[in-house]
């Protein structure tokens, strides 16, 4: 049942007794006259069987006129208490419950409840009825001001005929009795069934006819000083609905904590984590563990600044020990993305896998492992564990798998740095600010300062653009890791040739047992080099190479002076400075930095084309290969308005440079003494997203947990393979456009057919389905080559030619 709430403890609601928003007072007071208001519009528009129902409910309020004036004594609720419970079931159909919604109903812009459901009881009121279990945060000076533009947009909707868009929600949070951990509720006020009445004349409303959202009051100094509230009466009710939203909380908390997380191994963001964690799944105590398992230069790596938090390392002192529980673990996970959950670790699971008496040595009696994986490998395993047996069940894991993709990032972010120091280097003191938003930063710092001189506690404030569209290319150098090997190998072969050369030369003019053994690993590593060069055969042939050769011809070069040309033509073959032949590998390095620079000069000089488009924001980042992000919208540039019109000619502008510049490239392997080919990519996003900038890394990154998906994809489509085959969507002398949405296509497949008639693009256009990613299904793509012949050729008749893959 509902329960009728009373709130006063004096028998009267003073009609004029103000409630009090900082400085601002507003005179509010209870009728149920709104509502009845309604009833009689239903009863005269809706429809027979509404107006019909809502007729008989009018016809007998009427004998209760007490109930259609403003409402004085709190008592006269008791009185009739029958009809305000069949006035509130016209607020809350069936389909609301009692004991799960959270409902209530109360007088505007007070504290006061007079009608809530069982639930809303439970968490919010005491016995009395009064709001004491409300924390801090509904009362706060923020909420304040939200409810004072809440007034102010009645005020000019009802009696200005203003539209004025926008609602008030809040987050509160809530501890919870049973496990004491915080849940997060999400604050609906509806003011629906206000009514404003003016306490004498209506100020002038000249100079305001601007304001037509939330934010506009809010930020509206005139207009709060021409309309003090205390020159208006509100009669009515406030309908209070309020939703619990923890897990979506908690799942913006781990990715924020995540996002902008120094080093993966930080305690205090661990334990953040935990909390989050616990909150998650609903279980106080519950202790996590993160154990990393890198790889750097296609080996194992364990690295104590990551693994201060691990369960299963906890206990493991030595490399053979980690090596083992990392094999362990790759095989249980080899298959499988899902999570393994031990209730109970009794003596079957010990005997099955050792490695867990760890976990059990520590007090632990009910543990999960969650798989986290990138492009299918296992980077990492996050473990829940309990100090009671069954404790973790099943529920318990559906509820946390929303979090693992975030963890898979950070861990993949986490291996990045470790992998590249430069990069990290870079991502962390990026200082560029562009043009495009060099208005905001302004902002922002002179708030700083002017914080600062005042004496107060000064912050930067956040850095943020809603509702920007995302556009990405890249130009990717095929095979650069396989050809970075070649040039080694080819390097390593020559010299060996060379110095196999010399030692048999020394062997025709003396016998020395030393020059056999010599001639003996020679021969031995050219074969190794020739096959598979291993990464500890490369150490090991560069150390013979840099030290035992160069000390041996030292030697001859003195003892045998007939062969002291052959020496001395051997050193001018190679680098003084670390005594290897680097030939092949100084071509491949002079190929990949011409590309680079040439496609990275390219790309400048063409975005300065498109920031006269419209300006935007804009990114370049150079490996091997080039890509690039941009990002458009109002939010960027304020003072031009923003139109897809102008989105729609930066699409135009990612595809054609990207095209040009894959010509460029064809045209630069005549220049370069080890040829390179390039693949191309766009991601196809028409969903705009948010940017906000990290402080820690000086750069912008996507924001909000939804937007987060534009991020996993865009770093998981480079080595995709089309659907059904093992064949890479990204082909040299091929432009991919990578899509999710059948109206993205549509929007591409006309550029393409523009630039097709342009004679940049060729008529084999391909229609792709791709295959799953982790954590991403439905990909396709569009591919069509490039035209790297760039001598005018007669036009194809009629429409471009489509070839259409099906996949079974």
């Amino acid at each position: 049942m509902v329960n009728f709430v009373s709130v006063c403890s004096k028998a009267t609601v003073n009609k004029m007794e103000p409630n009090y928003f900082g400085s601002m007072d507003i005179h509010s007071r209870l009728s149920f006259a709104p509502l009845v208001d309604a009833w009689a519009k239903t009863a005269t528009e809706g429809r027979p069987g509404t107006r019909k129902l809502y007729q008989n409910l009018l016809d007998r309020i009427k004998r209760h006129p007490e109930l259609l004036e403003p409402i004085e004594d709190i008592s006269l609720l008791k009185e009739h208490e029958e009809w305000v419970d069949m006035l509130m079931a016209t607020l809350f159909p069936v389909t609301y419950s009692d004991q799960e919604d959270i409902y209530g109903v109360g007088i505007p812009f007070g504290h006061e409840v007079i009608y809530s459901s069982s639930r809303f009881r439970e968490l919010f009121l005491d016995e009395s009825g009064s709001l004491n279990r409300i924390p801090e945060e509904i009362a706060n000076q923020h909420l304040q001001i939200e409810k004072c533009a809440s007034a102010y947009k009645m005020i000019l909707s009802q009696l200005y005929g203003h539209k004025i868009d926008g609602t008030i929600t809040s987050i509160l949070k809530v501890p919870n009795p049973e496990t004491g951990l915080v849940n997060y509720y999400e604050l609906d006020l509806d003011t629906t069934f206000i009514k404003v009445r003016p306490m004498g004349d209506l100020p002038d409303i000249t100079g305001f006819d601007q304001c037509c959202n939330m934010a506009d009051i809010l930020h509206h100094e005139k207009l709060l000083n021409a309309f003090p509230l205390n020159r208006f009466r509100f009669e009515g009710i406030t309908i209070v609905r309020i939703k619990n939203v923890t897990h979506r909380e908690v799942i913006n908390s781990i990715k924020n904590i995540l996002l902008e997380q120094h080093d993966f191994g930080d305690t205090e963001v661990f334990y953040q984590l935990e909390k989050q964690i616990q909150t998650l799944i609903g279980i106080h105590n519950v202790r996590m563990g993160i154990t990393p398992f890198f790889r750097v230069n296609d080996h194992q790596l364990v690295v104590e600044q990551f693994t201060h938090h691990s369960l299963l390392l906890k206990s493991v002192n030595n490399h053979a020990g980690e090596d083992s529980i990392c094999k362990v673990f790759q095989e249980l996970f080899k298959e499988t993305d899902q999570p393994l959950l031990l209730s109970a670790i009794d003596d079957v699971w010990l005997n099955r896998y050792p490695l867990l008496q760890g976990i059990a040595d520590q007090g632990y009696k009910s543990a999960a492992f969650f798989p986290l994986k990138s492009n299918g490998k296992l980077i990492g395993v996050l473990t829940l564990v309990h100090e009671e047996a069954d404790k973790l069940q099943h529920q318990h894991l559906a509820e946390a798998m929303e979090s693992i993709p975030l963890f898979v990032l950070a861990m993949e972010k986490a291996a990045e740095t470790l992998d590249n120091e430069v990069d990290k280097v870079i991502k962390q003191h990026f200082t560029a600010v562009q043009n495009s938003v060099e208005w905001k930063f302004t902002e922002a710092a002179l708030q700083f300062i002017a914080a600062k001189a005042k004496g107060a506690k000064a912050k930067i404030e956040p850095i943020v653009f809603e509702h920007v569209f995302p556009l990405y290319g890249a130009i990717d150098i095929r095979n650069s890791s396989i050809e970075r090997n070649n040039a080694i190998q080819l390097d390593l072969l020559e010299q060996l040739k060379q110095a196999g050369e010399v030692v048999r030369l020394a062997q025709a003019k003396t016998k020395m047992p030393l020059l056999e053994e010599v001639a003996y690993r020679i021969e031995k590593y050219s074969y190794n080099v020739s096959n598979i060069l291993f990464s500890g055969d490369e150490v090991l042939i560069d150390h013979f190479l840099r030290n035992e050769v160069v000390e041996l011809f030292e030697h001859l070069r003195v003892l045998l002076p007939e062969i002291a040309t052959a020496v001395e033509a051997y050193f001018k073959q190679i680098d003084p400075s670390i005594r290897l032949r680097v030939h092949h590998r100084h071509d491949f390095e002079e190929s990949i930095t011409l590309i680079n620079q040439e496609l990275s000069r390219f790309i400048d000089t063409e975005q300065e084309i498109a920031q006269r488009i419209y300006p935007h924001y804009f990114e370049r980042f150079v490996t091997d290969g080039v890509d690039f992000n941009m990002y458009i919208g109002q939010s960027i540039t304020p003072d031009k308005p923003f139109d897809t019109f102008y989105l729609k000619n930066l699409k135009m502008w990612q595809i054609t440079t990207l095209t040009k510049a894959a010509q460029l490239a064809h045209q630069l392997q005549l220049r370069m003494s080890n040829p390179l080919k390039t693949t191309q990519r766009i991601l196809a996003h028409s969903i705009p997203i948010s940017i906000s900038f990290r402080t820690a890394e000086r750069k912008f990154d996507v924001d909000g947990a939804y937007n987060i998906r534009y991020e996993i994809i865009k770093k998981r489509i480079d080595k995709v393979h089309v659907k059904g085959s093992n064949e890479r969507l990204t082909q040299p002398g091929k432009l991919a456009i990578v899509f999710s949405q059948s109206k993205e296509a549509a929007e591409y497949l006309d550029y393409i057919e523009f630039l097709q008639n342009q004679r940049l693009l060729l008529h084999d256009l391909e229609q792709l389905e791709l295959e799953e990613l982790q954590g991403v299904v439905g990909l396709k793509a569009l591919r069509v080559s490039i035209n790297m012949d760039t001598e005018d050729k007669p036009l194809k008749d009629g429409q471009p030619e489509v070839i259409e893959i099906a996949q079974n």
